[in-house]
Protein backbone atom coordinates (compact mmCIF):
# COMPACT_ATOMS: atom_id res chain seq x y z
CA UNK A 1 0.00 0.00 0.00
CA UNK A 2 1.17 3.51 -0.66
CA UNK A 3 -0.26 6.91 -0.01
CA UNK A 4 -1.38 8.75 -3.11
CA UNK A 5 -1.53 12.50 -3.16
CA UNK A 6 -4.43 13.88 -5.18
CA UNK A 7 -3.07 16.28 -7.76
CA UNK A 8 -3.95 19.08 -10.02
CA UNK A 9 -7.57 20.09 -9.37
CA UNK A 10 -9.09 22.65 -7.08
CA UNK A 11 -11.26 21.13 -4.37
CA UNK A 12 -14.48 22.90 -5.36
CA UNK A 13 -16.32 25.71 -3.60
CA UNK A 14 -13.13 27.24 -2.33
CA UNK A 15 -12.24 24.24 -0.20
CA UNK A 16 -8.65 24.70 0.91
CA UNK A 17 -5.82 22.57 2.16
CA UNK A 18 -6.19 21.87 5.85
CA UNK A 19 -4.65 24.66 7.92
CA UNK A 20 -5.09 27.45 5.37
CA UNK A 21 -7.81 29.92 4.51
CA UNK A 22 -10.63 31.13 6.75
CA UNK A 23 -11.04 29.86 10.27
CA UNK A 24 -13.15 26.74 10.49
CA UNK A 25 -15.92 28.60 12.28
CA UNK A 26 -16.41 30.73 9.15
CA UNK A 27 -18.30 27.91 7.42
CA UNK A 28 -21.91 27.01 8.21
CA UNK A 29 -22.43 24.90 5.08
CA UNK A 30 -20.86 21.47 4.50
CA UNK A 31 -17.30 21.78 3.20
CA UNK A 32 -14.75 19.19 2.12
CA UNK A 33 -11.29 20.50 3.03
CA UNK A 34 -9.11 17.52 2.15
CA UNK A 35 -9.27 14.04 0.63
CA UNK A 36 -6.39 11.67 1.42
CA UNK A 37 -6.25 8.61 -0.84
CA UNK A 38 -4.34 5.44 -0.07
CA UNK A 39 -4.05 2.35 -2.22
CA UNK A 40 -2.40 0.80 -5.21
CA UNK A 41 -3.36 -0.36 -8.66
CA UNK A 42 -7.02 0.48 -9.20
CA UNK A 43 -8.50 0.26 -5.68
CA UNK A 44 -8.27 3.06 -3.13
CA UNK A 45 -9.45 4.10 0.31
CA UNK A 46 -10.13 7.71 1.27
CA UNK A 47 -10.31 9.81 4.41
CA UNK A 48 -12.51 12.83 3.69
CA UNK A 49 -12.09 15.66 6.19
CA UNK A 50 -14.01 18.89 6.45
CA UNK A 51 -16.81 20.66 8.25
CA UNK A 52 -20.56 20.28 8.81
CA UNK A 53 -21.00 16.80 7.36
CA UNK A 54 -23.71 16.15 9.94
CA UNK A 55 -24.42 13.06 12.00
CA UNK A 56 -23.94 9.61 10.47
CA UNK A 57 -26.97 8.80 8.30
CA UNK A 58 -29.08 5.74 9.07
CA UNK A 59 -27.46 2.65 7.59
CA UNK A 60 -23.88 3.93 7.81
CA UNK A 61 -21.36 2.29 8.33
CA UNK A 62 -22.18 0.01 5.40
CA UNK A 63 -20.47 -2.51 3.12
CA UNK A 64 -20.81 -2.75 -0.68
CA UNK A 65 -23.38 0.05 -0.56
CA UNK A 66 -24.43 3.08 -2.58
CA UNK A 67 -25.59 5.61 0.04
CA UNK A 68 -27.13 8.70 -1.53
CA UNK A 69 -25.48 10.82 1.17
CA UNK A 70 -22.06 9.98 -0.30
CA UNK A 71 -21.68 9.83 -4.06
CA UNK A 72 -18.25 9.11 -5.55
CA UNK A 73 -18.01 9.04 -9.34
CA UNK A 74 -15.09 8.45 -11.66
CA UNK A 75 -15.37 11.48 -13.95
CA UNK A 76 -13.25 9.73 -16.57
CA UNK A 77 -15.47 6.65 -16.86
CA UNK A 78 -18.70 8.36 -15.69
CA UNK A 79 -19.42 5.52 -13.32
CA UNK A 80 -20.77 5.81 -9.79
CA UNK A 81 -19.11 3.73 -7.12
CA UNK A 82 -20.27 0.96 -4.82
CA UNK A 83 -18.48 1.71 -1.56
CA UNK A 84 -17.61 0.56 1.93
CA UNK A 85 -18.32 3.49 4.26
CA UNK A 86 -16.49 2.64 7.46
CA UNK A 87 -17.07 5.78 9.57
CA UNK A 88 -18.89 9.12 9.50
CA UNK A 89 -18.68 12.12 11.81
CA UNK A 90 -19.35 15.84 11.43
CA UNK A 91 -15.75 16.39 10.32
CA UNK A 92 -14.54 13.10 8.83
CA UNK A 93 -15.74 10.25 6.63
CA UNK A 94 -13.71 7.15 5.77
CA UNK A 95 -14.47 4.96 2.78
CA UNK A 96 -12.86 2.07 0.93
CA UNK A 97 -13.45 0.22 -2.32
CA UNK A 98 -13.00 3.24 -4.63
CA UNK A 99 -12.07 2.05 -8.12
CA UNK A 100 -10.01 4.37 -10.34
CA UNK A 101 -7.05 4.25 -12.69
CA UNK A 102 -4.06 6.54 -12.30
CA UNK A 103 -4.85 9.77 -14.11
CA UNK A 104 -8.61 9.49 -13.60
CA UNK A 105 -10.57 12.34 -12.03
CA UNK A 106 -12.79 11.58 -9.05
CA UNK A 107 -15.87 13.58 -8.10
CA UNK A 108 -17.27 13.42 -4.57
CA UNK A 109 -20.61 14.74 -3.36
CA UNK A 110 -21.25 14.53 0.39
CA UNK A 111 -24.84 15.37 1.36
CA UNK A 112 -25.82 16.86 4.72
CA UNK A 113 -29.42 15.69 5.03
CA UNK A 114 -30.30 18.27 7.73
CA UNK A 115 -28.98 21.30 5.86
CA UNK A 116 -30.04 19.90 2.46
CA UNK A 117 -26.70 20.92 0.94
CA UNK A 118 -23.89 19.09 -0.82
CA UNK A 119 -20.17 19.44 -0.16
CA UNK A 120 -18.41 18.78 -3.51
CA UNK A 121 -14.82 17.89 -4.33
CA UNK A 122 -12.94 16.93 -7.47
CA UNK A 123 -9.39 15.62 -7.67
CA UNK A 124 -7.03 13.48 -9.67
CA UNK A 125 -5.39 10.19 -8.70
CA UNK A 126 -2.06 11.25 -10.26
CA UNK A 127 -0.50 14.45 -11.67
CA UNK A 128 -2.28 16.31 -14.44
CA UNK A 129 -0.86 15.40 -17.85
CA UNK A 130 0.95 18.02 -19.94
CA UNK A 131 -1.48 20.26 -21.75
CA UNK A 132 -4.41 19.70 -19.39
CA UNK A 133 -6.67 22.77 -19.23
CA UNK A 134 -7.08 24.86 -16.10
CA UNK A 135 -10.45 26.16 -14.84
CA UNK A 136 -10.02 29.45 -12.99
CA UNK A 137 -13.67 30.27 -12.28
CA UNK A 138 -17.28 29.25 -12.93
CA UNK A 139 -20.15 31.75 -12.93
CA UNK A 140 -23.90 31.39 -13.42
CA UNK A 141 -26.71 33.58 -14.75
CA UNK A 142 -30.35 32.82 -15.37
CA UNK A 143 -32.02 29.82 -13.80
CA UNK A 144 -33.51 26.39 -14.39
CA UNK A 145 -33.46 25.07 -17.94
CA UNK A 146 -32.24 28.48 -19.15
CA UNK A 147 -29.19 28.56 -16.88
CA UNK A 148 -26.06 30.05 -18.47
CA UNK A 149 -22.69 28.73 -17.29
CA UNK A 150 -19.52 30.70 -18.01
CA UNK A 151 -16.21 28.91 -17.47
CA UNK A 152 -13.00 30.95 -17.53
CA UNK A 153 -9.51 29.48 -17.60
CA UNK A 154 -6.81 28.40 -20.03
CA UNK A 155 -6.07 25.54 -22.40
CA UNK A 156 -9.62 24.87 -23.64
CA UNK A 157 -8.55 24.91 -27.28
CA UNK A 158 -10.31 26.36 -30.35
CA UNK A 159 -14.07 26.19 -30.83
CA UNK A 160 -15.27 22.65 -31.63
CA UNK A 161 -17.87 22.05 -34.33
CA UNK A 162 -20.67 21.63 -31.78
CA UNK A 163 -20.61 25.36 -30.91
CA UNK A 164 -23.83 27.04 -32.00
CA UNK A 165 -25.84 23.87 -31.39
CA UNK A 166 -27.65 22.21 -28.50
CA UNK A 167 -25.93 18.88 -28.28
CA UNK A 168 -23.29 16.64 -26.77
CA UNK A 169 -19.51 16.53 -27.16
CA UNK A 170 -16.52 14.69 -25.65
CA UNK A 171 -15.10 18.01 -24.41
CA UNK A 172 -17.56 19.33 -21.80
CA UNK A 173 -19.61 17.86 -18.98
CA UNK A 174 -21.79 19.17 -16.17
CA UNK A 175 -22.33 17.03 -13.09
CA UNK A 176 -25.23 18.40 -10.99
CA UNK A 177 -25.80 17.27 -7.41
CA UNK A 178 -29.51 18.07 -7.05
CA UNK A 179 -29.71 18.93 -3.35
CA UNK A 180 -33.52 18.96 -3.42
CA UNK A 181 -33.79 15.43 -4.80
CA UNK A 182 -31.31 13.15 -3.03
CA UNK A 183 -31.64 9.40 -3.45
CA UNK A 184 -32.92 9.75 -7.04
CA UNK A 185 -31.45 9.49 -10.54
CA UNK A 186 -31.13 13.29 -10.32
CA UNK A 187 -28.45 12.99 -7.64
CA UNK A 188 -26.20 13.42 -9.46
CA UNK A 189 -27.11 13.89 -13.12
CA UNK A 190 -24.93 14.60 -16.16
CA UNK A 191 -25.36 16.89 -19.16
CA UNK A 192 -23.49 17.93 -22.29
CA UNK A 193 -21.11 15.00 -22.67
CA UNK A 194 -20.75 12.06 -25.03
CA UNK A 195 -17.44 10.23 -25.05
CA UNK A 196 -15.82 6.84 -25.12
CA UNK A 197 -17.44 5.50 -21.94
CA UNK A 198 -20.69 7.39 -21.53
CA UNK A 199 -23.30 9.67 -23.15
CA UNK A 200 -25.38 12.13 -21.14
CA UNK A 201 -29.13 12.06 -21.58
CA UNK A 202 -29.38 15.88 -21.50
CA UNK A 203 -27.70 18.05 -24.18
CA UNK A 204 -26.54 21.62 -23.54
CA UNK A 205 -26.42 24.76 -25.64
CA UNK A 206 -22.83 25.32 -26.75
CA UNK A 207 -22.92 29.13 -27.13
CA UNK A 208 -19.24 30.02 -27.45
CA UNK A 209 -15.83 28.45 -26.95
CA UNK A 210 -12.32 29.92 -26.96
CA UNK A 211 -9.01 28.89 -25.45
CA UNK A 212 -9.82 30.92 -22.32
CA UNK A 213 -13.63 30.86 -22.01
CA UNK A 214 -16.54 28.48 -22.58
CA UNK A 215 -20.16 29.63 -22.39
CA UNK A 216 -23.01 27.13 -22.13
CA UNK A 217 -26.60 28.41 -22.36
CA UNK A 218 -29.49 26.19 -21.42
CA UNK A 219 -30.30 22.48 -21.31
CA UNK A 220 -32.09 20.56 -24.06
CA UNK A 221 -34.36 17.53 -24.33
CA UNK A 222 -34.39 15.40 -21.20
CA UNK A 223 -34.13 18.28 -18.78
CA UNK A 224 -36.81 17.96 -16.09
CA UNK A 225 -37.18 14.17 -16.31
CA UNK A 226 -36.11 11.92 -13.43
CA UNK A 227 -35.33 14.95 -11.22
CA UNK A 228 -32.75 16.18 -13.74
CA UNK A 229 -33.29 19.83 -12.85
CA UNK A 230 -31.22 22.75 -11.56
CA UNK A 231 -32.22 24.33 -8.26
CA UNK A 232 -30.76 27.08 -6.13
CA UNK A 233 -28.07 25.64 -3.83
CA UNK A 234 -27.36 22.74 -6.20
CA UNK A 235 -23.69 22.01 -6.69
CA UNK A 236 -22.47 21.78 -10.29
CA UNK A 237 -19.09 20.32 -11.20
CA UNK A 238 -17.73 21.21 -14.64
CA UNK A 239 -15.28 18.95 -16.49
CA UNK A 240 -13.50 20.17 -19.64
CA UNK A 241 -11.24 18.37 -22.08
CA UNK A 242 -9.25 20.36 -24.68
CA UNK A 243 -11.14 20.56 -27.97
CA UNK A 244 -8.01 19.17 -29.64
CA UNK A 245 -8.19 15.99 -27.52
CA UNK A 246 -8.77 12.66 -29.24
CA UNK A 247 -9.23 10.73 -25.97
CA UNK A 248 -13.03 10.76 -26.04
CA UNK A 249 -13.14 12.18 -22.52
CA UNK A 250 -10.89 9.55 -20.97
CA UNK A 251 -7.67 11.47 -20.33
CA UNK A 252 -6.37 15.02 -20.30
CA UNK A 253 -9.36 16.79 -18.73
CA UNK A 254 -9.80 18.94 -15.66
CA UNK A 255 -12.73 19.77 -13.37
CA UNK A 256 -13.97 22.27 -10.81
CA UNK A 257 -17.15 22.63 -8.73
CA UNK A 258 -19.32 25.60 -7.77
CA UNK A 259 -22.65 26.07 -6.00
CA UNK A 260 -25.67 27.65 -7.70
CA UNK A 261 -26.73 30.70 -5.67
CA UNK A 262 -29.83 30.20 -3.52
CA UNK A 263 -32.95 31.42 -5.25
CA UNK A 264 -31.78 30.71 -8.79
Amino acid sequence: MFKTRVFGLAAGLGALAVGSGPAQGAYSTPHILNVALTGSGRTYSATITGLNFGAAPVGIPCTACTPYQLQIADVTTQKGQTLNVTSWSDTSVTVSGIVAARGDMLGIGLYNQVKGLVAPWVGRVSPAPPGAPRIASISFSGSGQGLTITVDGTGFGPAPSVVGQTGLSPYFQTLDFNGQAPNTTGFPWYAGFCGTNFCSSVPVGYTSWSNTQVVISGFGTGYGTNDQVVNGNDTICIAIWPSTSTSGGTTGGTAKCSRIPAGD
